[in-house]
């Protein structure tokens, strides 16, 4: 069984090797609504089955859904946005 660490560091080379950890990581600017979560950016996943994947992930692991993960909400933020970052570290070490 892979450890945390070990899903991380996966989860991290999925996004770099799809070329989608820029996209990933401006999920952190997305709005918080007035109840204090973060709504699907369908416009932002749409036609992208990986960036599809990985709200899906983050739903199930920070928020909630009514029918699929795929339109979920986000309610813990804070945990939301530290897991973006690292699961873009190497996007992010290669770009700034």
């Amino acid at each position: 069984m892979p450890t945390a660490e070990e899903l991380l560091d996966a989860l991290d080379s999925v996004t770099w090797y799809n070329a989608i950890g820029e996209d990933i990581r401006a999920w952190k600017d997305l709005p918080i609504d007035d109840g204090g979560s973060i709504c699907c950016p369908h416009e932002l996943i749409a036609h992208d089955s990986s960036k599809e994947v990985i709200w899906m992930i983050c739903v199930c692991l920070f928020g909630d859904y009514g029918t699929s993960p795929r339109s979920g909400w986000i309610e813990n933020v804070e945990g939301f946005k530290a897991f973006i970052d690292e699961i873009t570290k190497t996007e992010r070490e290669a770009f700034g």
